[in-house]
């Protein structure tokens, strides 16, 4: 794996900064990004598995007191309202981590403004690149991980603790489809994970 991400350094120059790349180029990339993610997301599960963790039961949250016996006010008494504190946002944007779990998210229905984004992404001469930056984030998450797995791997012990504690189904691993530019190593780690992976949490009681 990492004879893999550095060849995508070599490709690309993905721990040299920011830059461009043609969109293909860069849709590659992002493609096999993804699937060495996906991969040692995988590897990580194998290596969670044979570390004991424990979890605390979290106490239920305390429902809140309504009516006049809150704080202290009588039914005849109105609370002074109060300013809503305006969100706090970060000086600098959080750097992306690297994801335990895959994310899901709502995909919500195309507006005319995404249409006009589209349109200007696709015309002009500035259509024929774009930032590598999200690559090279995603690459040095990718770095990180492999340069401390045992770190990532108790972490994701905890993570999966916590899921089997709260009664979360069974992690489902399928096969990539997207092996089209994989290497041999890749496709075969590719092939025997999702067996391996089921065979470790075998353990996991799930009533689907």
């Amino acid at each position: 794996m990492r004879e893999e991400m550095a060849d995508l350094d070599f490709m690309a120059g993905l721990s040299s900064g920011g830059g461009g790349l043609g969109r293909r180029l860069y849709a590659q990339l992002r493609a096999r990004l993804i699937l060495i993610e996906t991969l040692l997301r995988r590897l990580l599960i194998l290596m969670a598995a044979s570390i004991e963790v424990s979890v605390k039961a979290s106490a239920p949250h305390p429902e809140p007191v309504e009516g006049p016996a809150k704080a202290g006010i009588s039914a005849n008494q109105t609370a002074p309202s109060q300013p809503t504190p305006a969100p706090s946002h970060p000086k600098h944007p959080r750097k992306r981590g690297f994801p335990f779990l895959p994310l899901l998210r709502e995909r919500t229905p195309p507006g005319s403004d995404l249409f006009a984004l589209l349109s200007a992404e696709h015309s002009g001469p500035q259509a024929a690149f774009r930032s590598k930056t999200p690559l090279v984030h995603r690459y040095c998450t990718i770095m990180d991980v492999l340069r401390r797995p045992e770190r990532a791997a108790r972490r994701m012990a905890f993570t999966l603790a916590r899921l089997r504690a709260a009664g979360a189904p069974r992690p489902l691993c399928l096969m990539p489809l997207n092996l089209k530019r994989a290497s041999e190593e890749i496709s075969l780690i590719a092939a025997t994970l999702p067996e391996r992976v089921a065979r470790a949490l075998v353990g996991w009681y799930d009533t689907g």
